[in-house]
């Protein structure tokens, strides 16, 4: 079980369920927001990593291999098809397939390095190796654990920073029923087994309280195309049903030990189907008082301002308040190869600037409703 950990600080969270009519003055939002980022700014200047670690390299080796579209685009391919490459033969290949053509872009060292290594030779098979080894451990800087007492450890450490924390179950994919009962009850075993012992925590009241009282410890991210191996749109009725009998599982399980359920948002072509799963589950009579659930929404995409409209309409309508995760969005790349691939209109900004824009425009919204 890889289960990833996102911080947070809760009181900083754009949260329609945490923020009071105070932050609504200008000049108190605006002082805060200058105080957390000088604080910030001071924790980083305060405590830079050293070329000594391990951190420092990784984050220089990202810097250094992202800064150039066409490098970074191949790295991530490459990455993508690593965990199936057998042995080192297939994975020095691709290496040399997908990074020969934009190697001239890269830096020095890994073009050296890449050129000398040939199938069957030592610095071949120490590059593979290298390959498998640099990609495992930073990719283990972002997951929390593969069992229930790494992912506690985590936890705790990420709440001695002062940071909240929510999980999310790694390898989402699922091409069949057993792999969709089997990713339901990752969540329901994850929850059973770290829930008891967070709630058992000393109280921080910055982290486990909001201005309507204590907030859940316990905070799990789902995607809604893991509960259903033919999670498919054209057909809304049939996938709303078989993911509405999951969801309802993880619901009841997050209700008994005091935990918060987040819907994640994925791609444009499921997000319509994401939002109806979401309101009508949460108007059935079981669960619509439950106050400890919430969704993302992806402020990137043009109908942004027409969901969260909607959804405050909703939520003003179901009578128990929910939780907004507002963000920019992550599949820009996607979502602009994709529309042109198949000839449909982008449905996302092409401009960063008005990305940015909607993000502020649409957190004045969520506060201005945080009632709801």
């Amino acid at each position: 079980m890889s289960t990833r950990t996102e911080g947070a600080h809760h009181a900083e969270q754009v949260d329609a369920a945490s923020v009071g009519k105070v932050a609504l003055d200008p000049e108190v939002v605006e002082a805060a927001t200058q105080r957390i980022g000088r604080e910030l700014f001071e924790h980083i200047s305060r405590a830079p990593a050293s070329p000594l670690t391990r951190q420092w390299w990784d984050d220089h080796l990202v810097e250094w291999t992202t800064s150039d579209p066409a490098v970074k685009n191949q790295l991530f391919r490459f990455i993508d098809v690593l965990p199936m490459l057998a042995d080192d033969r297939a994975v020095l290949a691709h290496l040399h397939e997908y990074l020969d053509p934009v190697a001239q872009q890269m830096p020095r060292a890994m073009r050296m390095a890449i050129s000398v290594a040939r199938p069957g030779s030592l610095t071949g098979r120490a590059l593979a190796i290298a390959a498998r080894r640099n990609v495992l451990a930073y990719a283990h800087r972002f997951i929390a654990g593969t069992s229930a007492a790494e992912v506690l450890e985590t936890a705790a450490a990420e709440r001695r920073m002062g940071r909240a924390f929510t999980l999310d179950r790694l390898g989402e994919a699922v091409t069949s029923d057993v792999e969709a009962d089997a990713y339901l009850a990752s969540y329901l075993a994850l929850i059973e087994a770290v829930a008891p012992r967070v709630n058992a925590w000393p109280e921080q009241p910055r982290l486990d309280r909001d201005s309507r009282g204590p907030m859940p410890r316990m905070n799990v991210s789902v995607k809604l195309s893991a509960l259903d191996a033919h999670f498919n749109p054209t057909d809304a009725a049939g996938t709303a049903r078989r993911v509405k009998a999951r969801l309802r599982e993880l619901l009841r399980c997050a209700a008994r030990h005091r935990a918060h359920v987040h819907v994640d948002m994925e791609s444009y072509s499921t997000k319509d189907l994401t939002l109806a799963i979401f309101r009508d589950i949460l108007l059935e009579a079981e669960f619509r008082d439950t106050p400890h659930v919430g969704i993302v929404l992806q402020c990137y995409l043009k109908d942004a301002e027409r969901d969260i409209a909607e959804l405050v309409d909703w939520a003003r309508h179901r009578g128990t308040p929910i939780w907004v995760r507002l963000v920019k969005g992550a599949y820009w790349d996607f979502e602009m190869a994709h529309a042109r691939a198949v000839g449909w209109p982008v449905p996302v900004f092409q401009q960063k600037w008005q990305s940015d824009a909607t993000f502020e425009s649409q957190c004045r919204t969520v506060m201005a409703n945080a009632e709801f």
